[in-house]
């Protein structure tokens, strides 16, 4: 009987170990999705940055500029 008994527990040892395998690797899984969803907001603000930077700085937004900074109070 006590063979039984601890086949019985090294298999559910066994099945035990395997399941936590699994969630570990759907949890690495939902992590990576995570990063990557931030990584790609992060590249679209980064470009949404440049092309303002460039728009702002070539002369085309000057108008823009200008009204954005009778907005921003300055020490006159």
């Amino acid at each position: 009987m006590e063979g039984n008994d601890r086949r019985e527990v090294r298999a559910d040892a066994k099945v035990t170990k395997k399941a936590s395998k699994a969630d570990l690797i759907l949890a690495k899984a939902e992590l990576a999705k995570a990063k990557a969803s931030k990584r790609k907001a992060l590249v679209a603000l980064i470009v949404v940055a440049l092309i303002a930077y460039f728009v702002l700085s070539s002369g085309a937004g000057s108008g823009i500029l200008d009204k954005i900074k009778t907005f921003i109070p300055i020490g006159e």
